[in-house]
């Protein structure tokens, strides 16, 4: 697998062909938005991590056929989004501890992360980075 000193999108499609070729049957989706490749470190890094734990969770316990990794850079954020077909989860209920610790990576850089799922209707995390203005 990748490490994190390769440019983001260039990771998240490296880290989606190891996951593809260790488990059939998951076809991986990535798209990325007009992702500066001059991010700063510690941001990369987090989309890093975030991206290969979401993965793990999706071919770990979500028995999805389809994945969506799109990464989308504005102004002055980062927006990533990982969704999935699987067999979805009640967020009230279910958080173990990859949820947590992508939740405080993401808030160390004074970002936000979400997950929307139901039972029966798969799962969408969603996390948004604020970006330093130099990088903007």
């Amino acid at each position: 697998m990748c490490g994190p000193e390769k440019c983001p999108t260039q990771r998240v499609a490296d880290d989606c062909e190891a996951l593809l070729r260790v488990e059939d049957g998951v076809r991986v989706k990535v798209a990325a938005e007009q992702v500066s490749e001059e991010l700063p470190e510690e941001h990369k890094t987090c989309l890093y991590r975030v991206v290969q734990e979401a993965l793990h969770n999706c071919v770990q316990h979500s028995g999805a056929s389809n994945v969506s990794v799109t990464v989308r850079q504005e102004r002055d954020r980062l927006l990533l989004a990982v969704q999935d077909d699987g067999k979805g989860f009640d967020t009230q209920q279910e958080r173990g501890m990859g949820l947590l610790g992508i939740e405080e990576r993401v808030s160390h850089l004074g970002g936000s992360f979400a997950v929307d799922s139901e039972p029966g209707q798969g799962a969408v995390l969603r996390v948004v980075l604020p970006l330093p203005r130099e990088s903007a």
